[in-house]
């Protein structure tokens, strides 16, 4: 069978460092070719006119525990998949199924479930597992069950890796606790080791670093503050080129002053998240899931009964718009931090770029920065946003009515 061949015209293109009128062609699952201006002469294959709107990689979110009314960490498949195709259609194209700190035996079918989810091709924006524990510092638990806290374990590492089977691990660790240097040192070379839930010292973090920890999980938040006589892990994570560190995006966890702050420090380090919940997409509310109940309160999820923040309800693409518009940074870097570096950071290659030879995940934003189409490994998936102008975009242009560009038509007359 011939792969088919489509060529997105009229874009607005977020490229490394510049947004530059172009297009970009796409055959097989793959980014095959992208350019200014008109594509020249030659095989287009399906033309696809965007209509000036942005097009941009699939955005890739290192830290997800659920959405759509699904949790990543109920210990079900079925939740897993619904989850994961609530932030597929919303522009999600790669992103970790985030397991929190729960009893050791339902954190293991957690890790287990979420690994099956990856190994289905139905599921193709699934890419890996997040540990976010069981080995966090009480102090800075969040919402984590204080009850399943660990101390640092060669043994339950072992059965978590192994229930994960080889799909990419991330584990968030708290470095000073007992022996947890050790276990970065041992574990490192089978699953990338996050400095997080943590009350640290800054030597703690550097030897946490030393030891082959690379990343920080939502900096600020779960970790003590920036002082300059005691500077901690946050100071570790803005000064250490070393380290990437997540930002969660959605404009309640981390107000915009830090967010520039993080940004400036480490422009290509800073990657969104969304530590979305499983009510990302639901409204306001009370849900009870796996082993929480918490109130959303104008889109704010925390704990029932308490002020502790209990996760986002938003989406990448919304962290993306947040970051424009509320803090002002450059589209272009928005994208890099919510596409290229976490790809990056979790050395998924052909992810988070628009470039040829890439796996063919796209987004299409409108001037309002709301999702309008969303392409995965080449194929079309119904928008969340606005599923009707995700059809106008890219399907249906053989209706009666419909302009459709053949190969033979010349784009730059339109």
């Amino acid at each position: 069978m011939t792969a088919r061949v489509r060529t997105y015209v009229d874009a607005r293109l977020v490229l490394p460092g510049r947004i530059e009128r172009g297009w970009l062609r796409t055959e097989g699952g793959l980014v095959t070719a992208v350019g200014p201006g008109a594509p020249g002469s030659g095989d287009q294959g399906e033309l696809v006119p965007l209509d000036d709107n942005y097009l941009l990689p699939g955005l890739v979110d290192m830290h997800c525990h659920g959405g759509g009314g699904a949790s990543m960490y109920s210990g079900d498949p079925d939740d897993v998949r619904r989850a994961a195709r609530a932030h597929r259609d919303r522009g999600t194209t790669a992103m970790l199924g985030s397991v929190a700190t729960v009893e050791p035996d339902a954190m293991l079918a957690a890790v287990r479930a979420v690994r099956d989810a990856v190994l289905d091709p139905d599921v193709p924006n699934l890419v890996g597992v997040h540990l976010e524990g069981p080995f966090l510092a009480a102090s800075h638990r969040g919402a984590q069950t204080l009850a399943a806290l660990r101390a640092p374990d060669t043994r339950i590492m072992d059965d978590l890796l192994d229930a994960a089977s080889g799909v990419p691990v991330v584990m968030t660790i708290a470095p000073e606790l007992d022996g947890a240097t050790e276990l970065i040192r041992d574990f490192a070379g089978r699953c990338l080791f996050a400095v997080g839930h943590t009350s640290a010292t800054h030597a703690q973090v550097v030897a946490a670093v030393e030891a082959g920890a690379r990343h920080v999980t939502h900096l600020f938040n779960a970790m003590p503050p920036l002082h300059h006589r005691d500077p901690g892990p946050v100071a570790a994570a803005l000064s250490d080129s070393r380290l990437t560190f997540e930002i969660v995006g959605d404009g309640h966890h981390v107000l915009a002053p830090a967010l520039d702050v993080a940004v400036r420090a480490g422009r290509d380090r800073t990657v969104l998240v969304t530590d979305a919940m499983a009510a990302a997409g639901l409204g306001d509310g009370r849900y009870t899931f796996a082993d929480r109940t918490v109130d959303v309160v104008d889109g704010v999820a925390r704990l029932a009964g308490t002020d502790r923040i209990a996760g986002s309800t938003a989406f990448l693409v919304d962290c993306v718009r947040n970051a424009v518009d509320a803090s002002g940074a450059d589209l272009v870097d928005a994208v890099r931090m919510a596409s290229s570096t976490p790809a990056r950071a979790l050395s998924l290659r052909g992810r988070g770029a628009l470039a040829a030879g890439a796996r063919a995940d796209l987004l299409v934003l409108d001037d309002s920065l709301q999702p309008v189409a969303v392409v995965v490994g080449g194929e079309d998936v119904e928008c969340a946003a606005d599923a009707a102008r995700s059809e106008a975009v890219l399907g249906g242009r053989d209706r009666p009515g419909d302009v459709v560009a053949s190969s033979a038509d010349d784009p730059g007359s339109r």
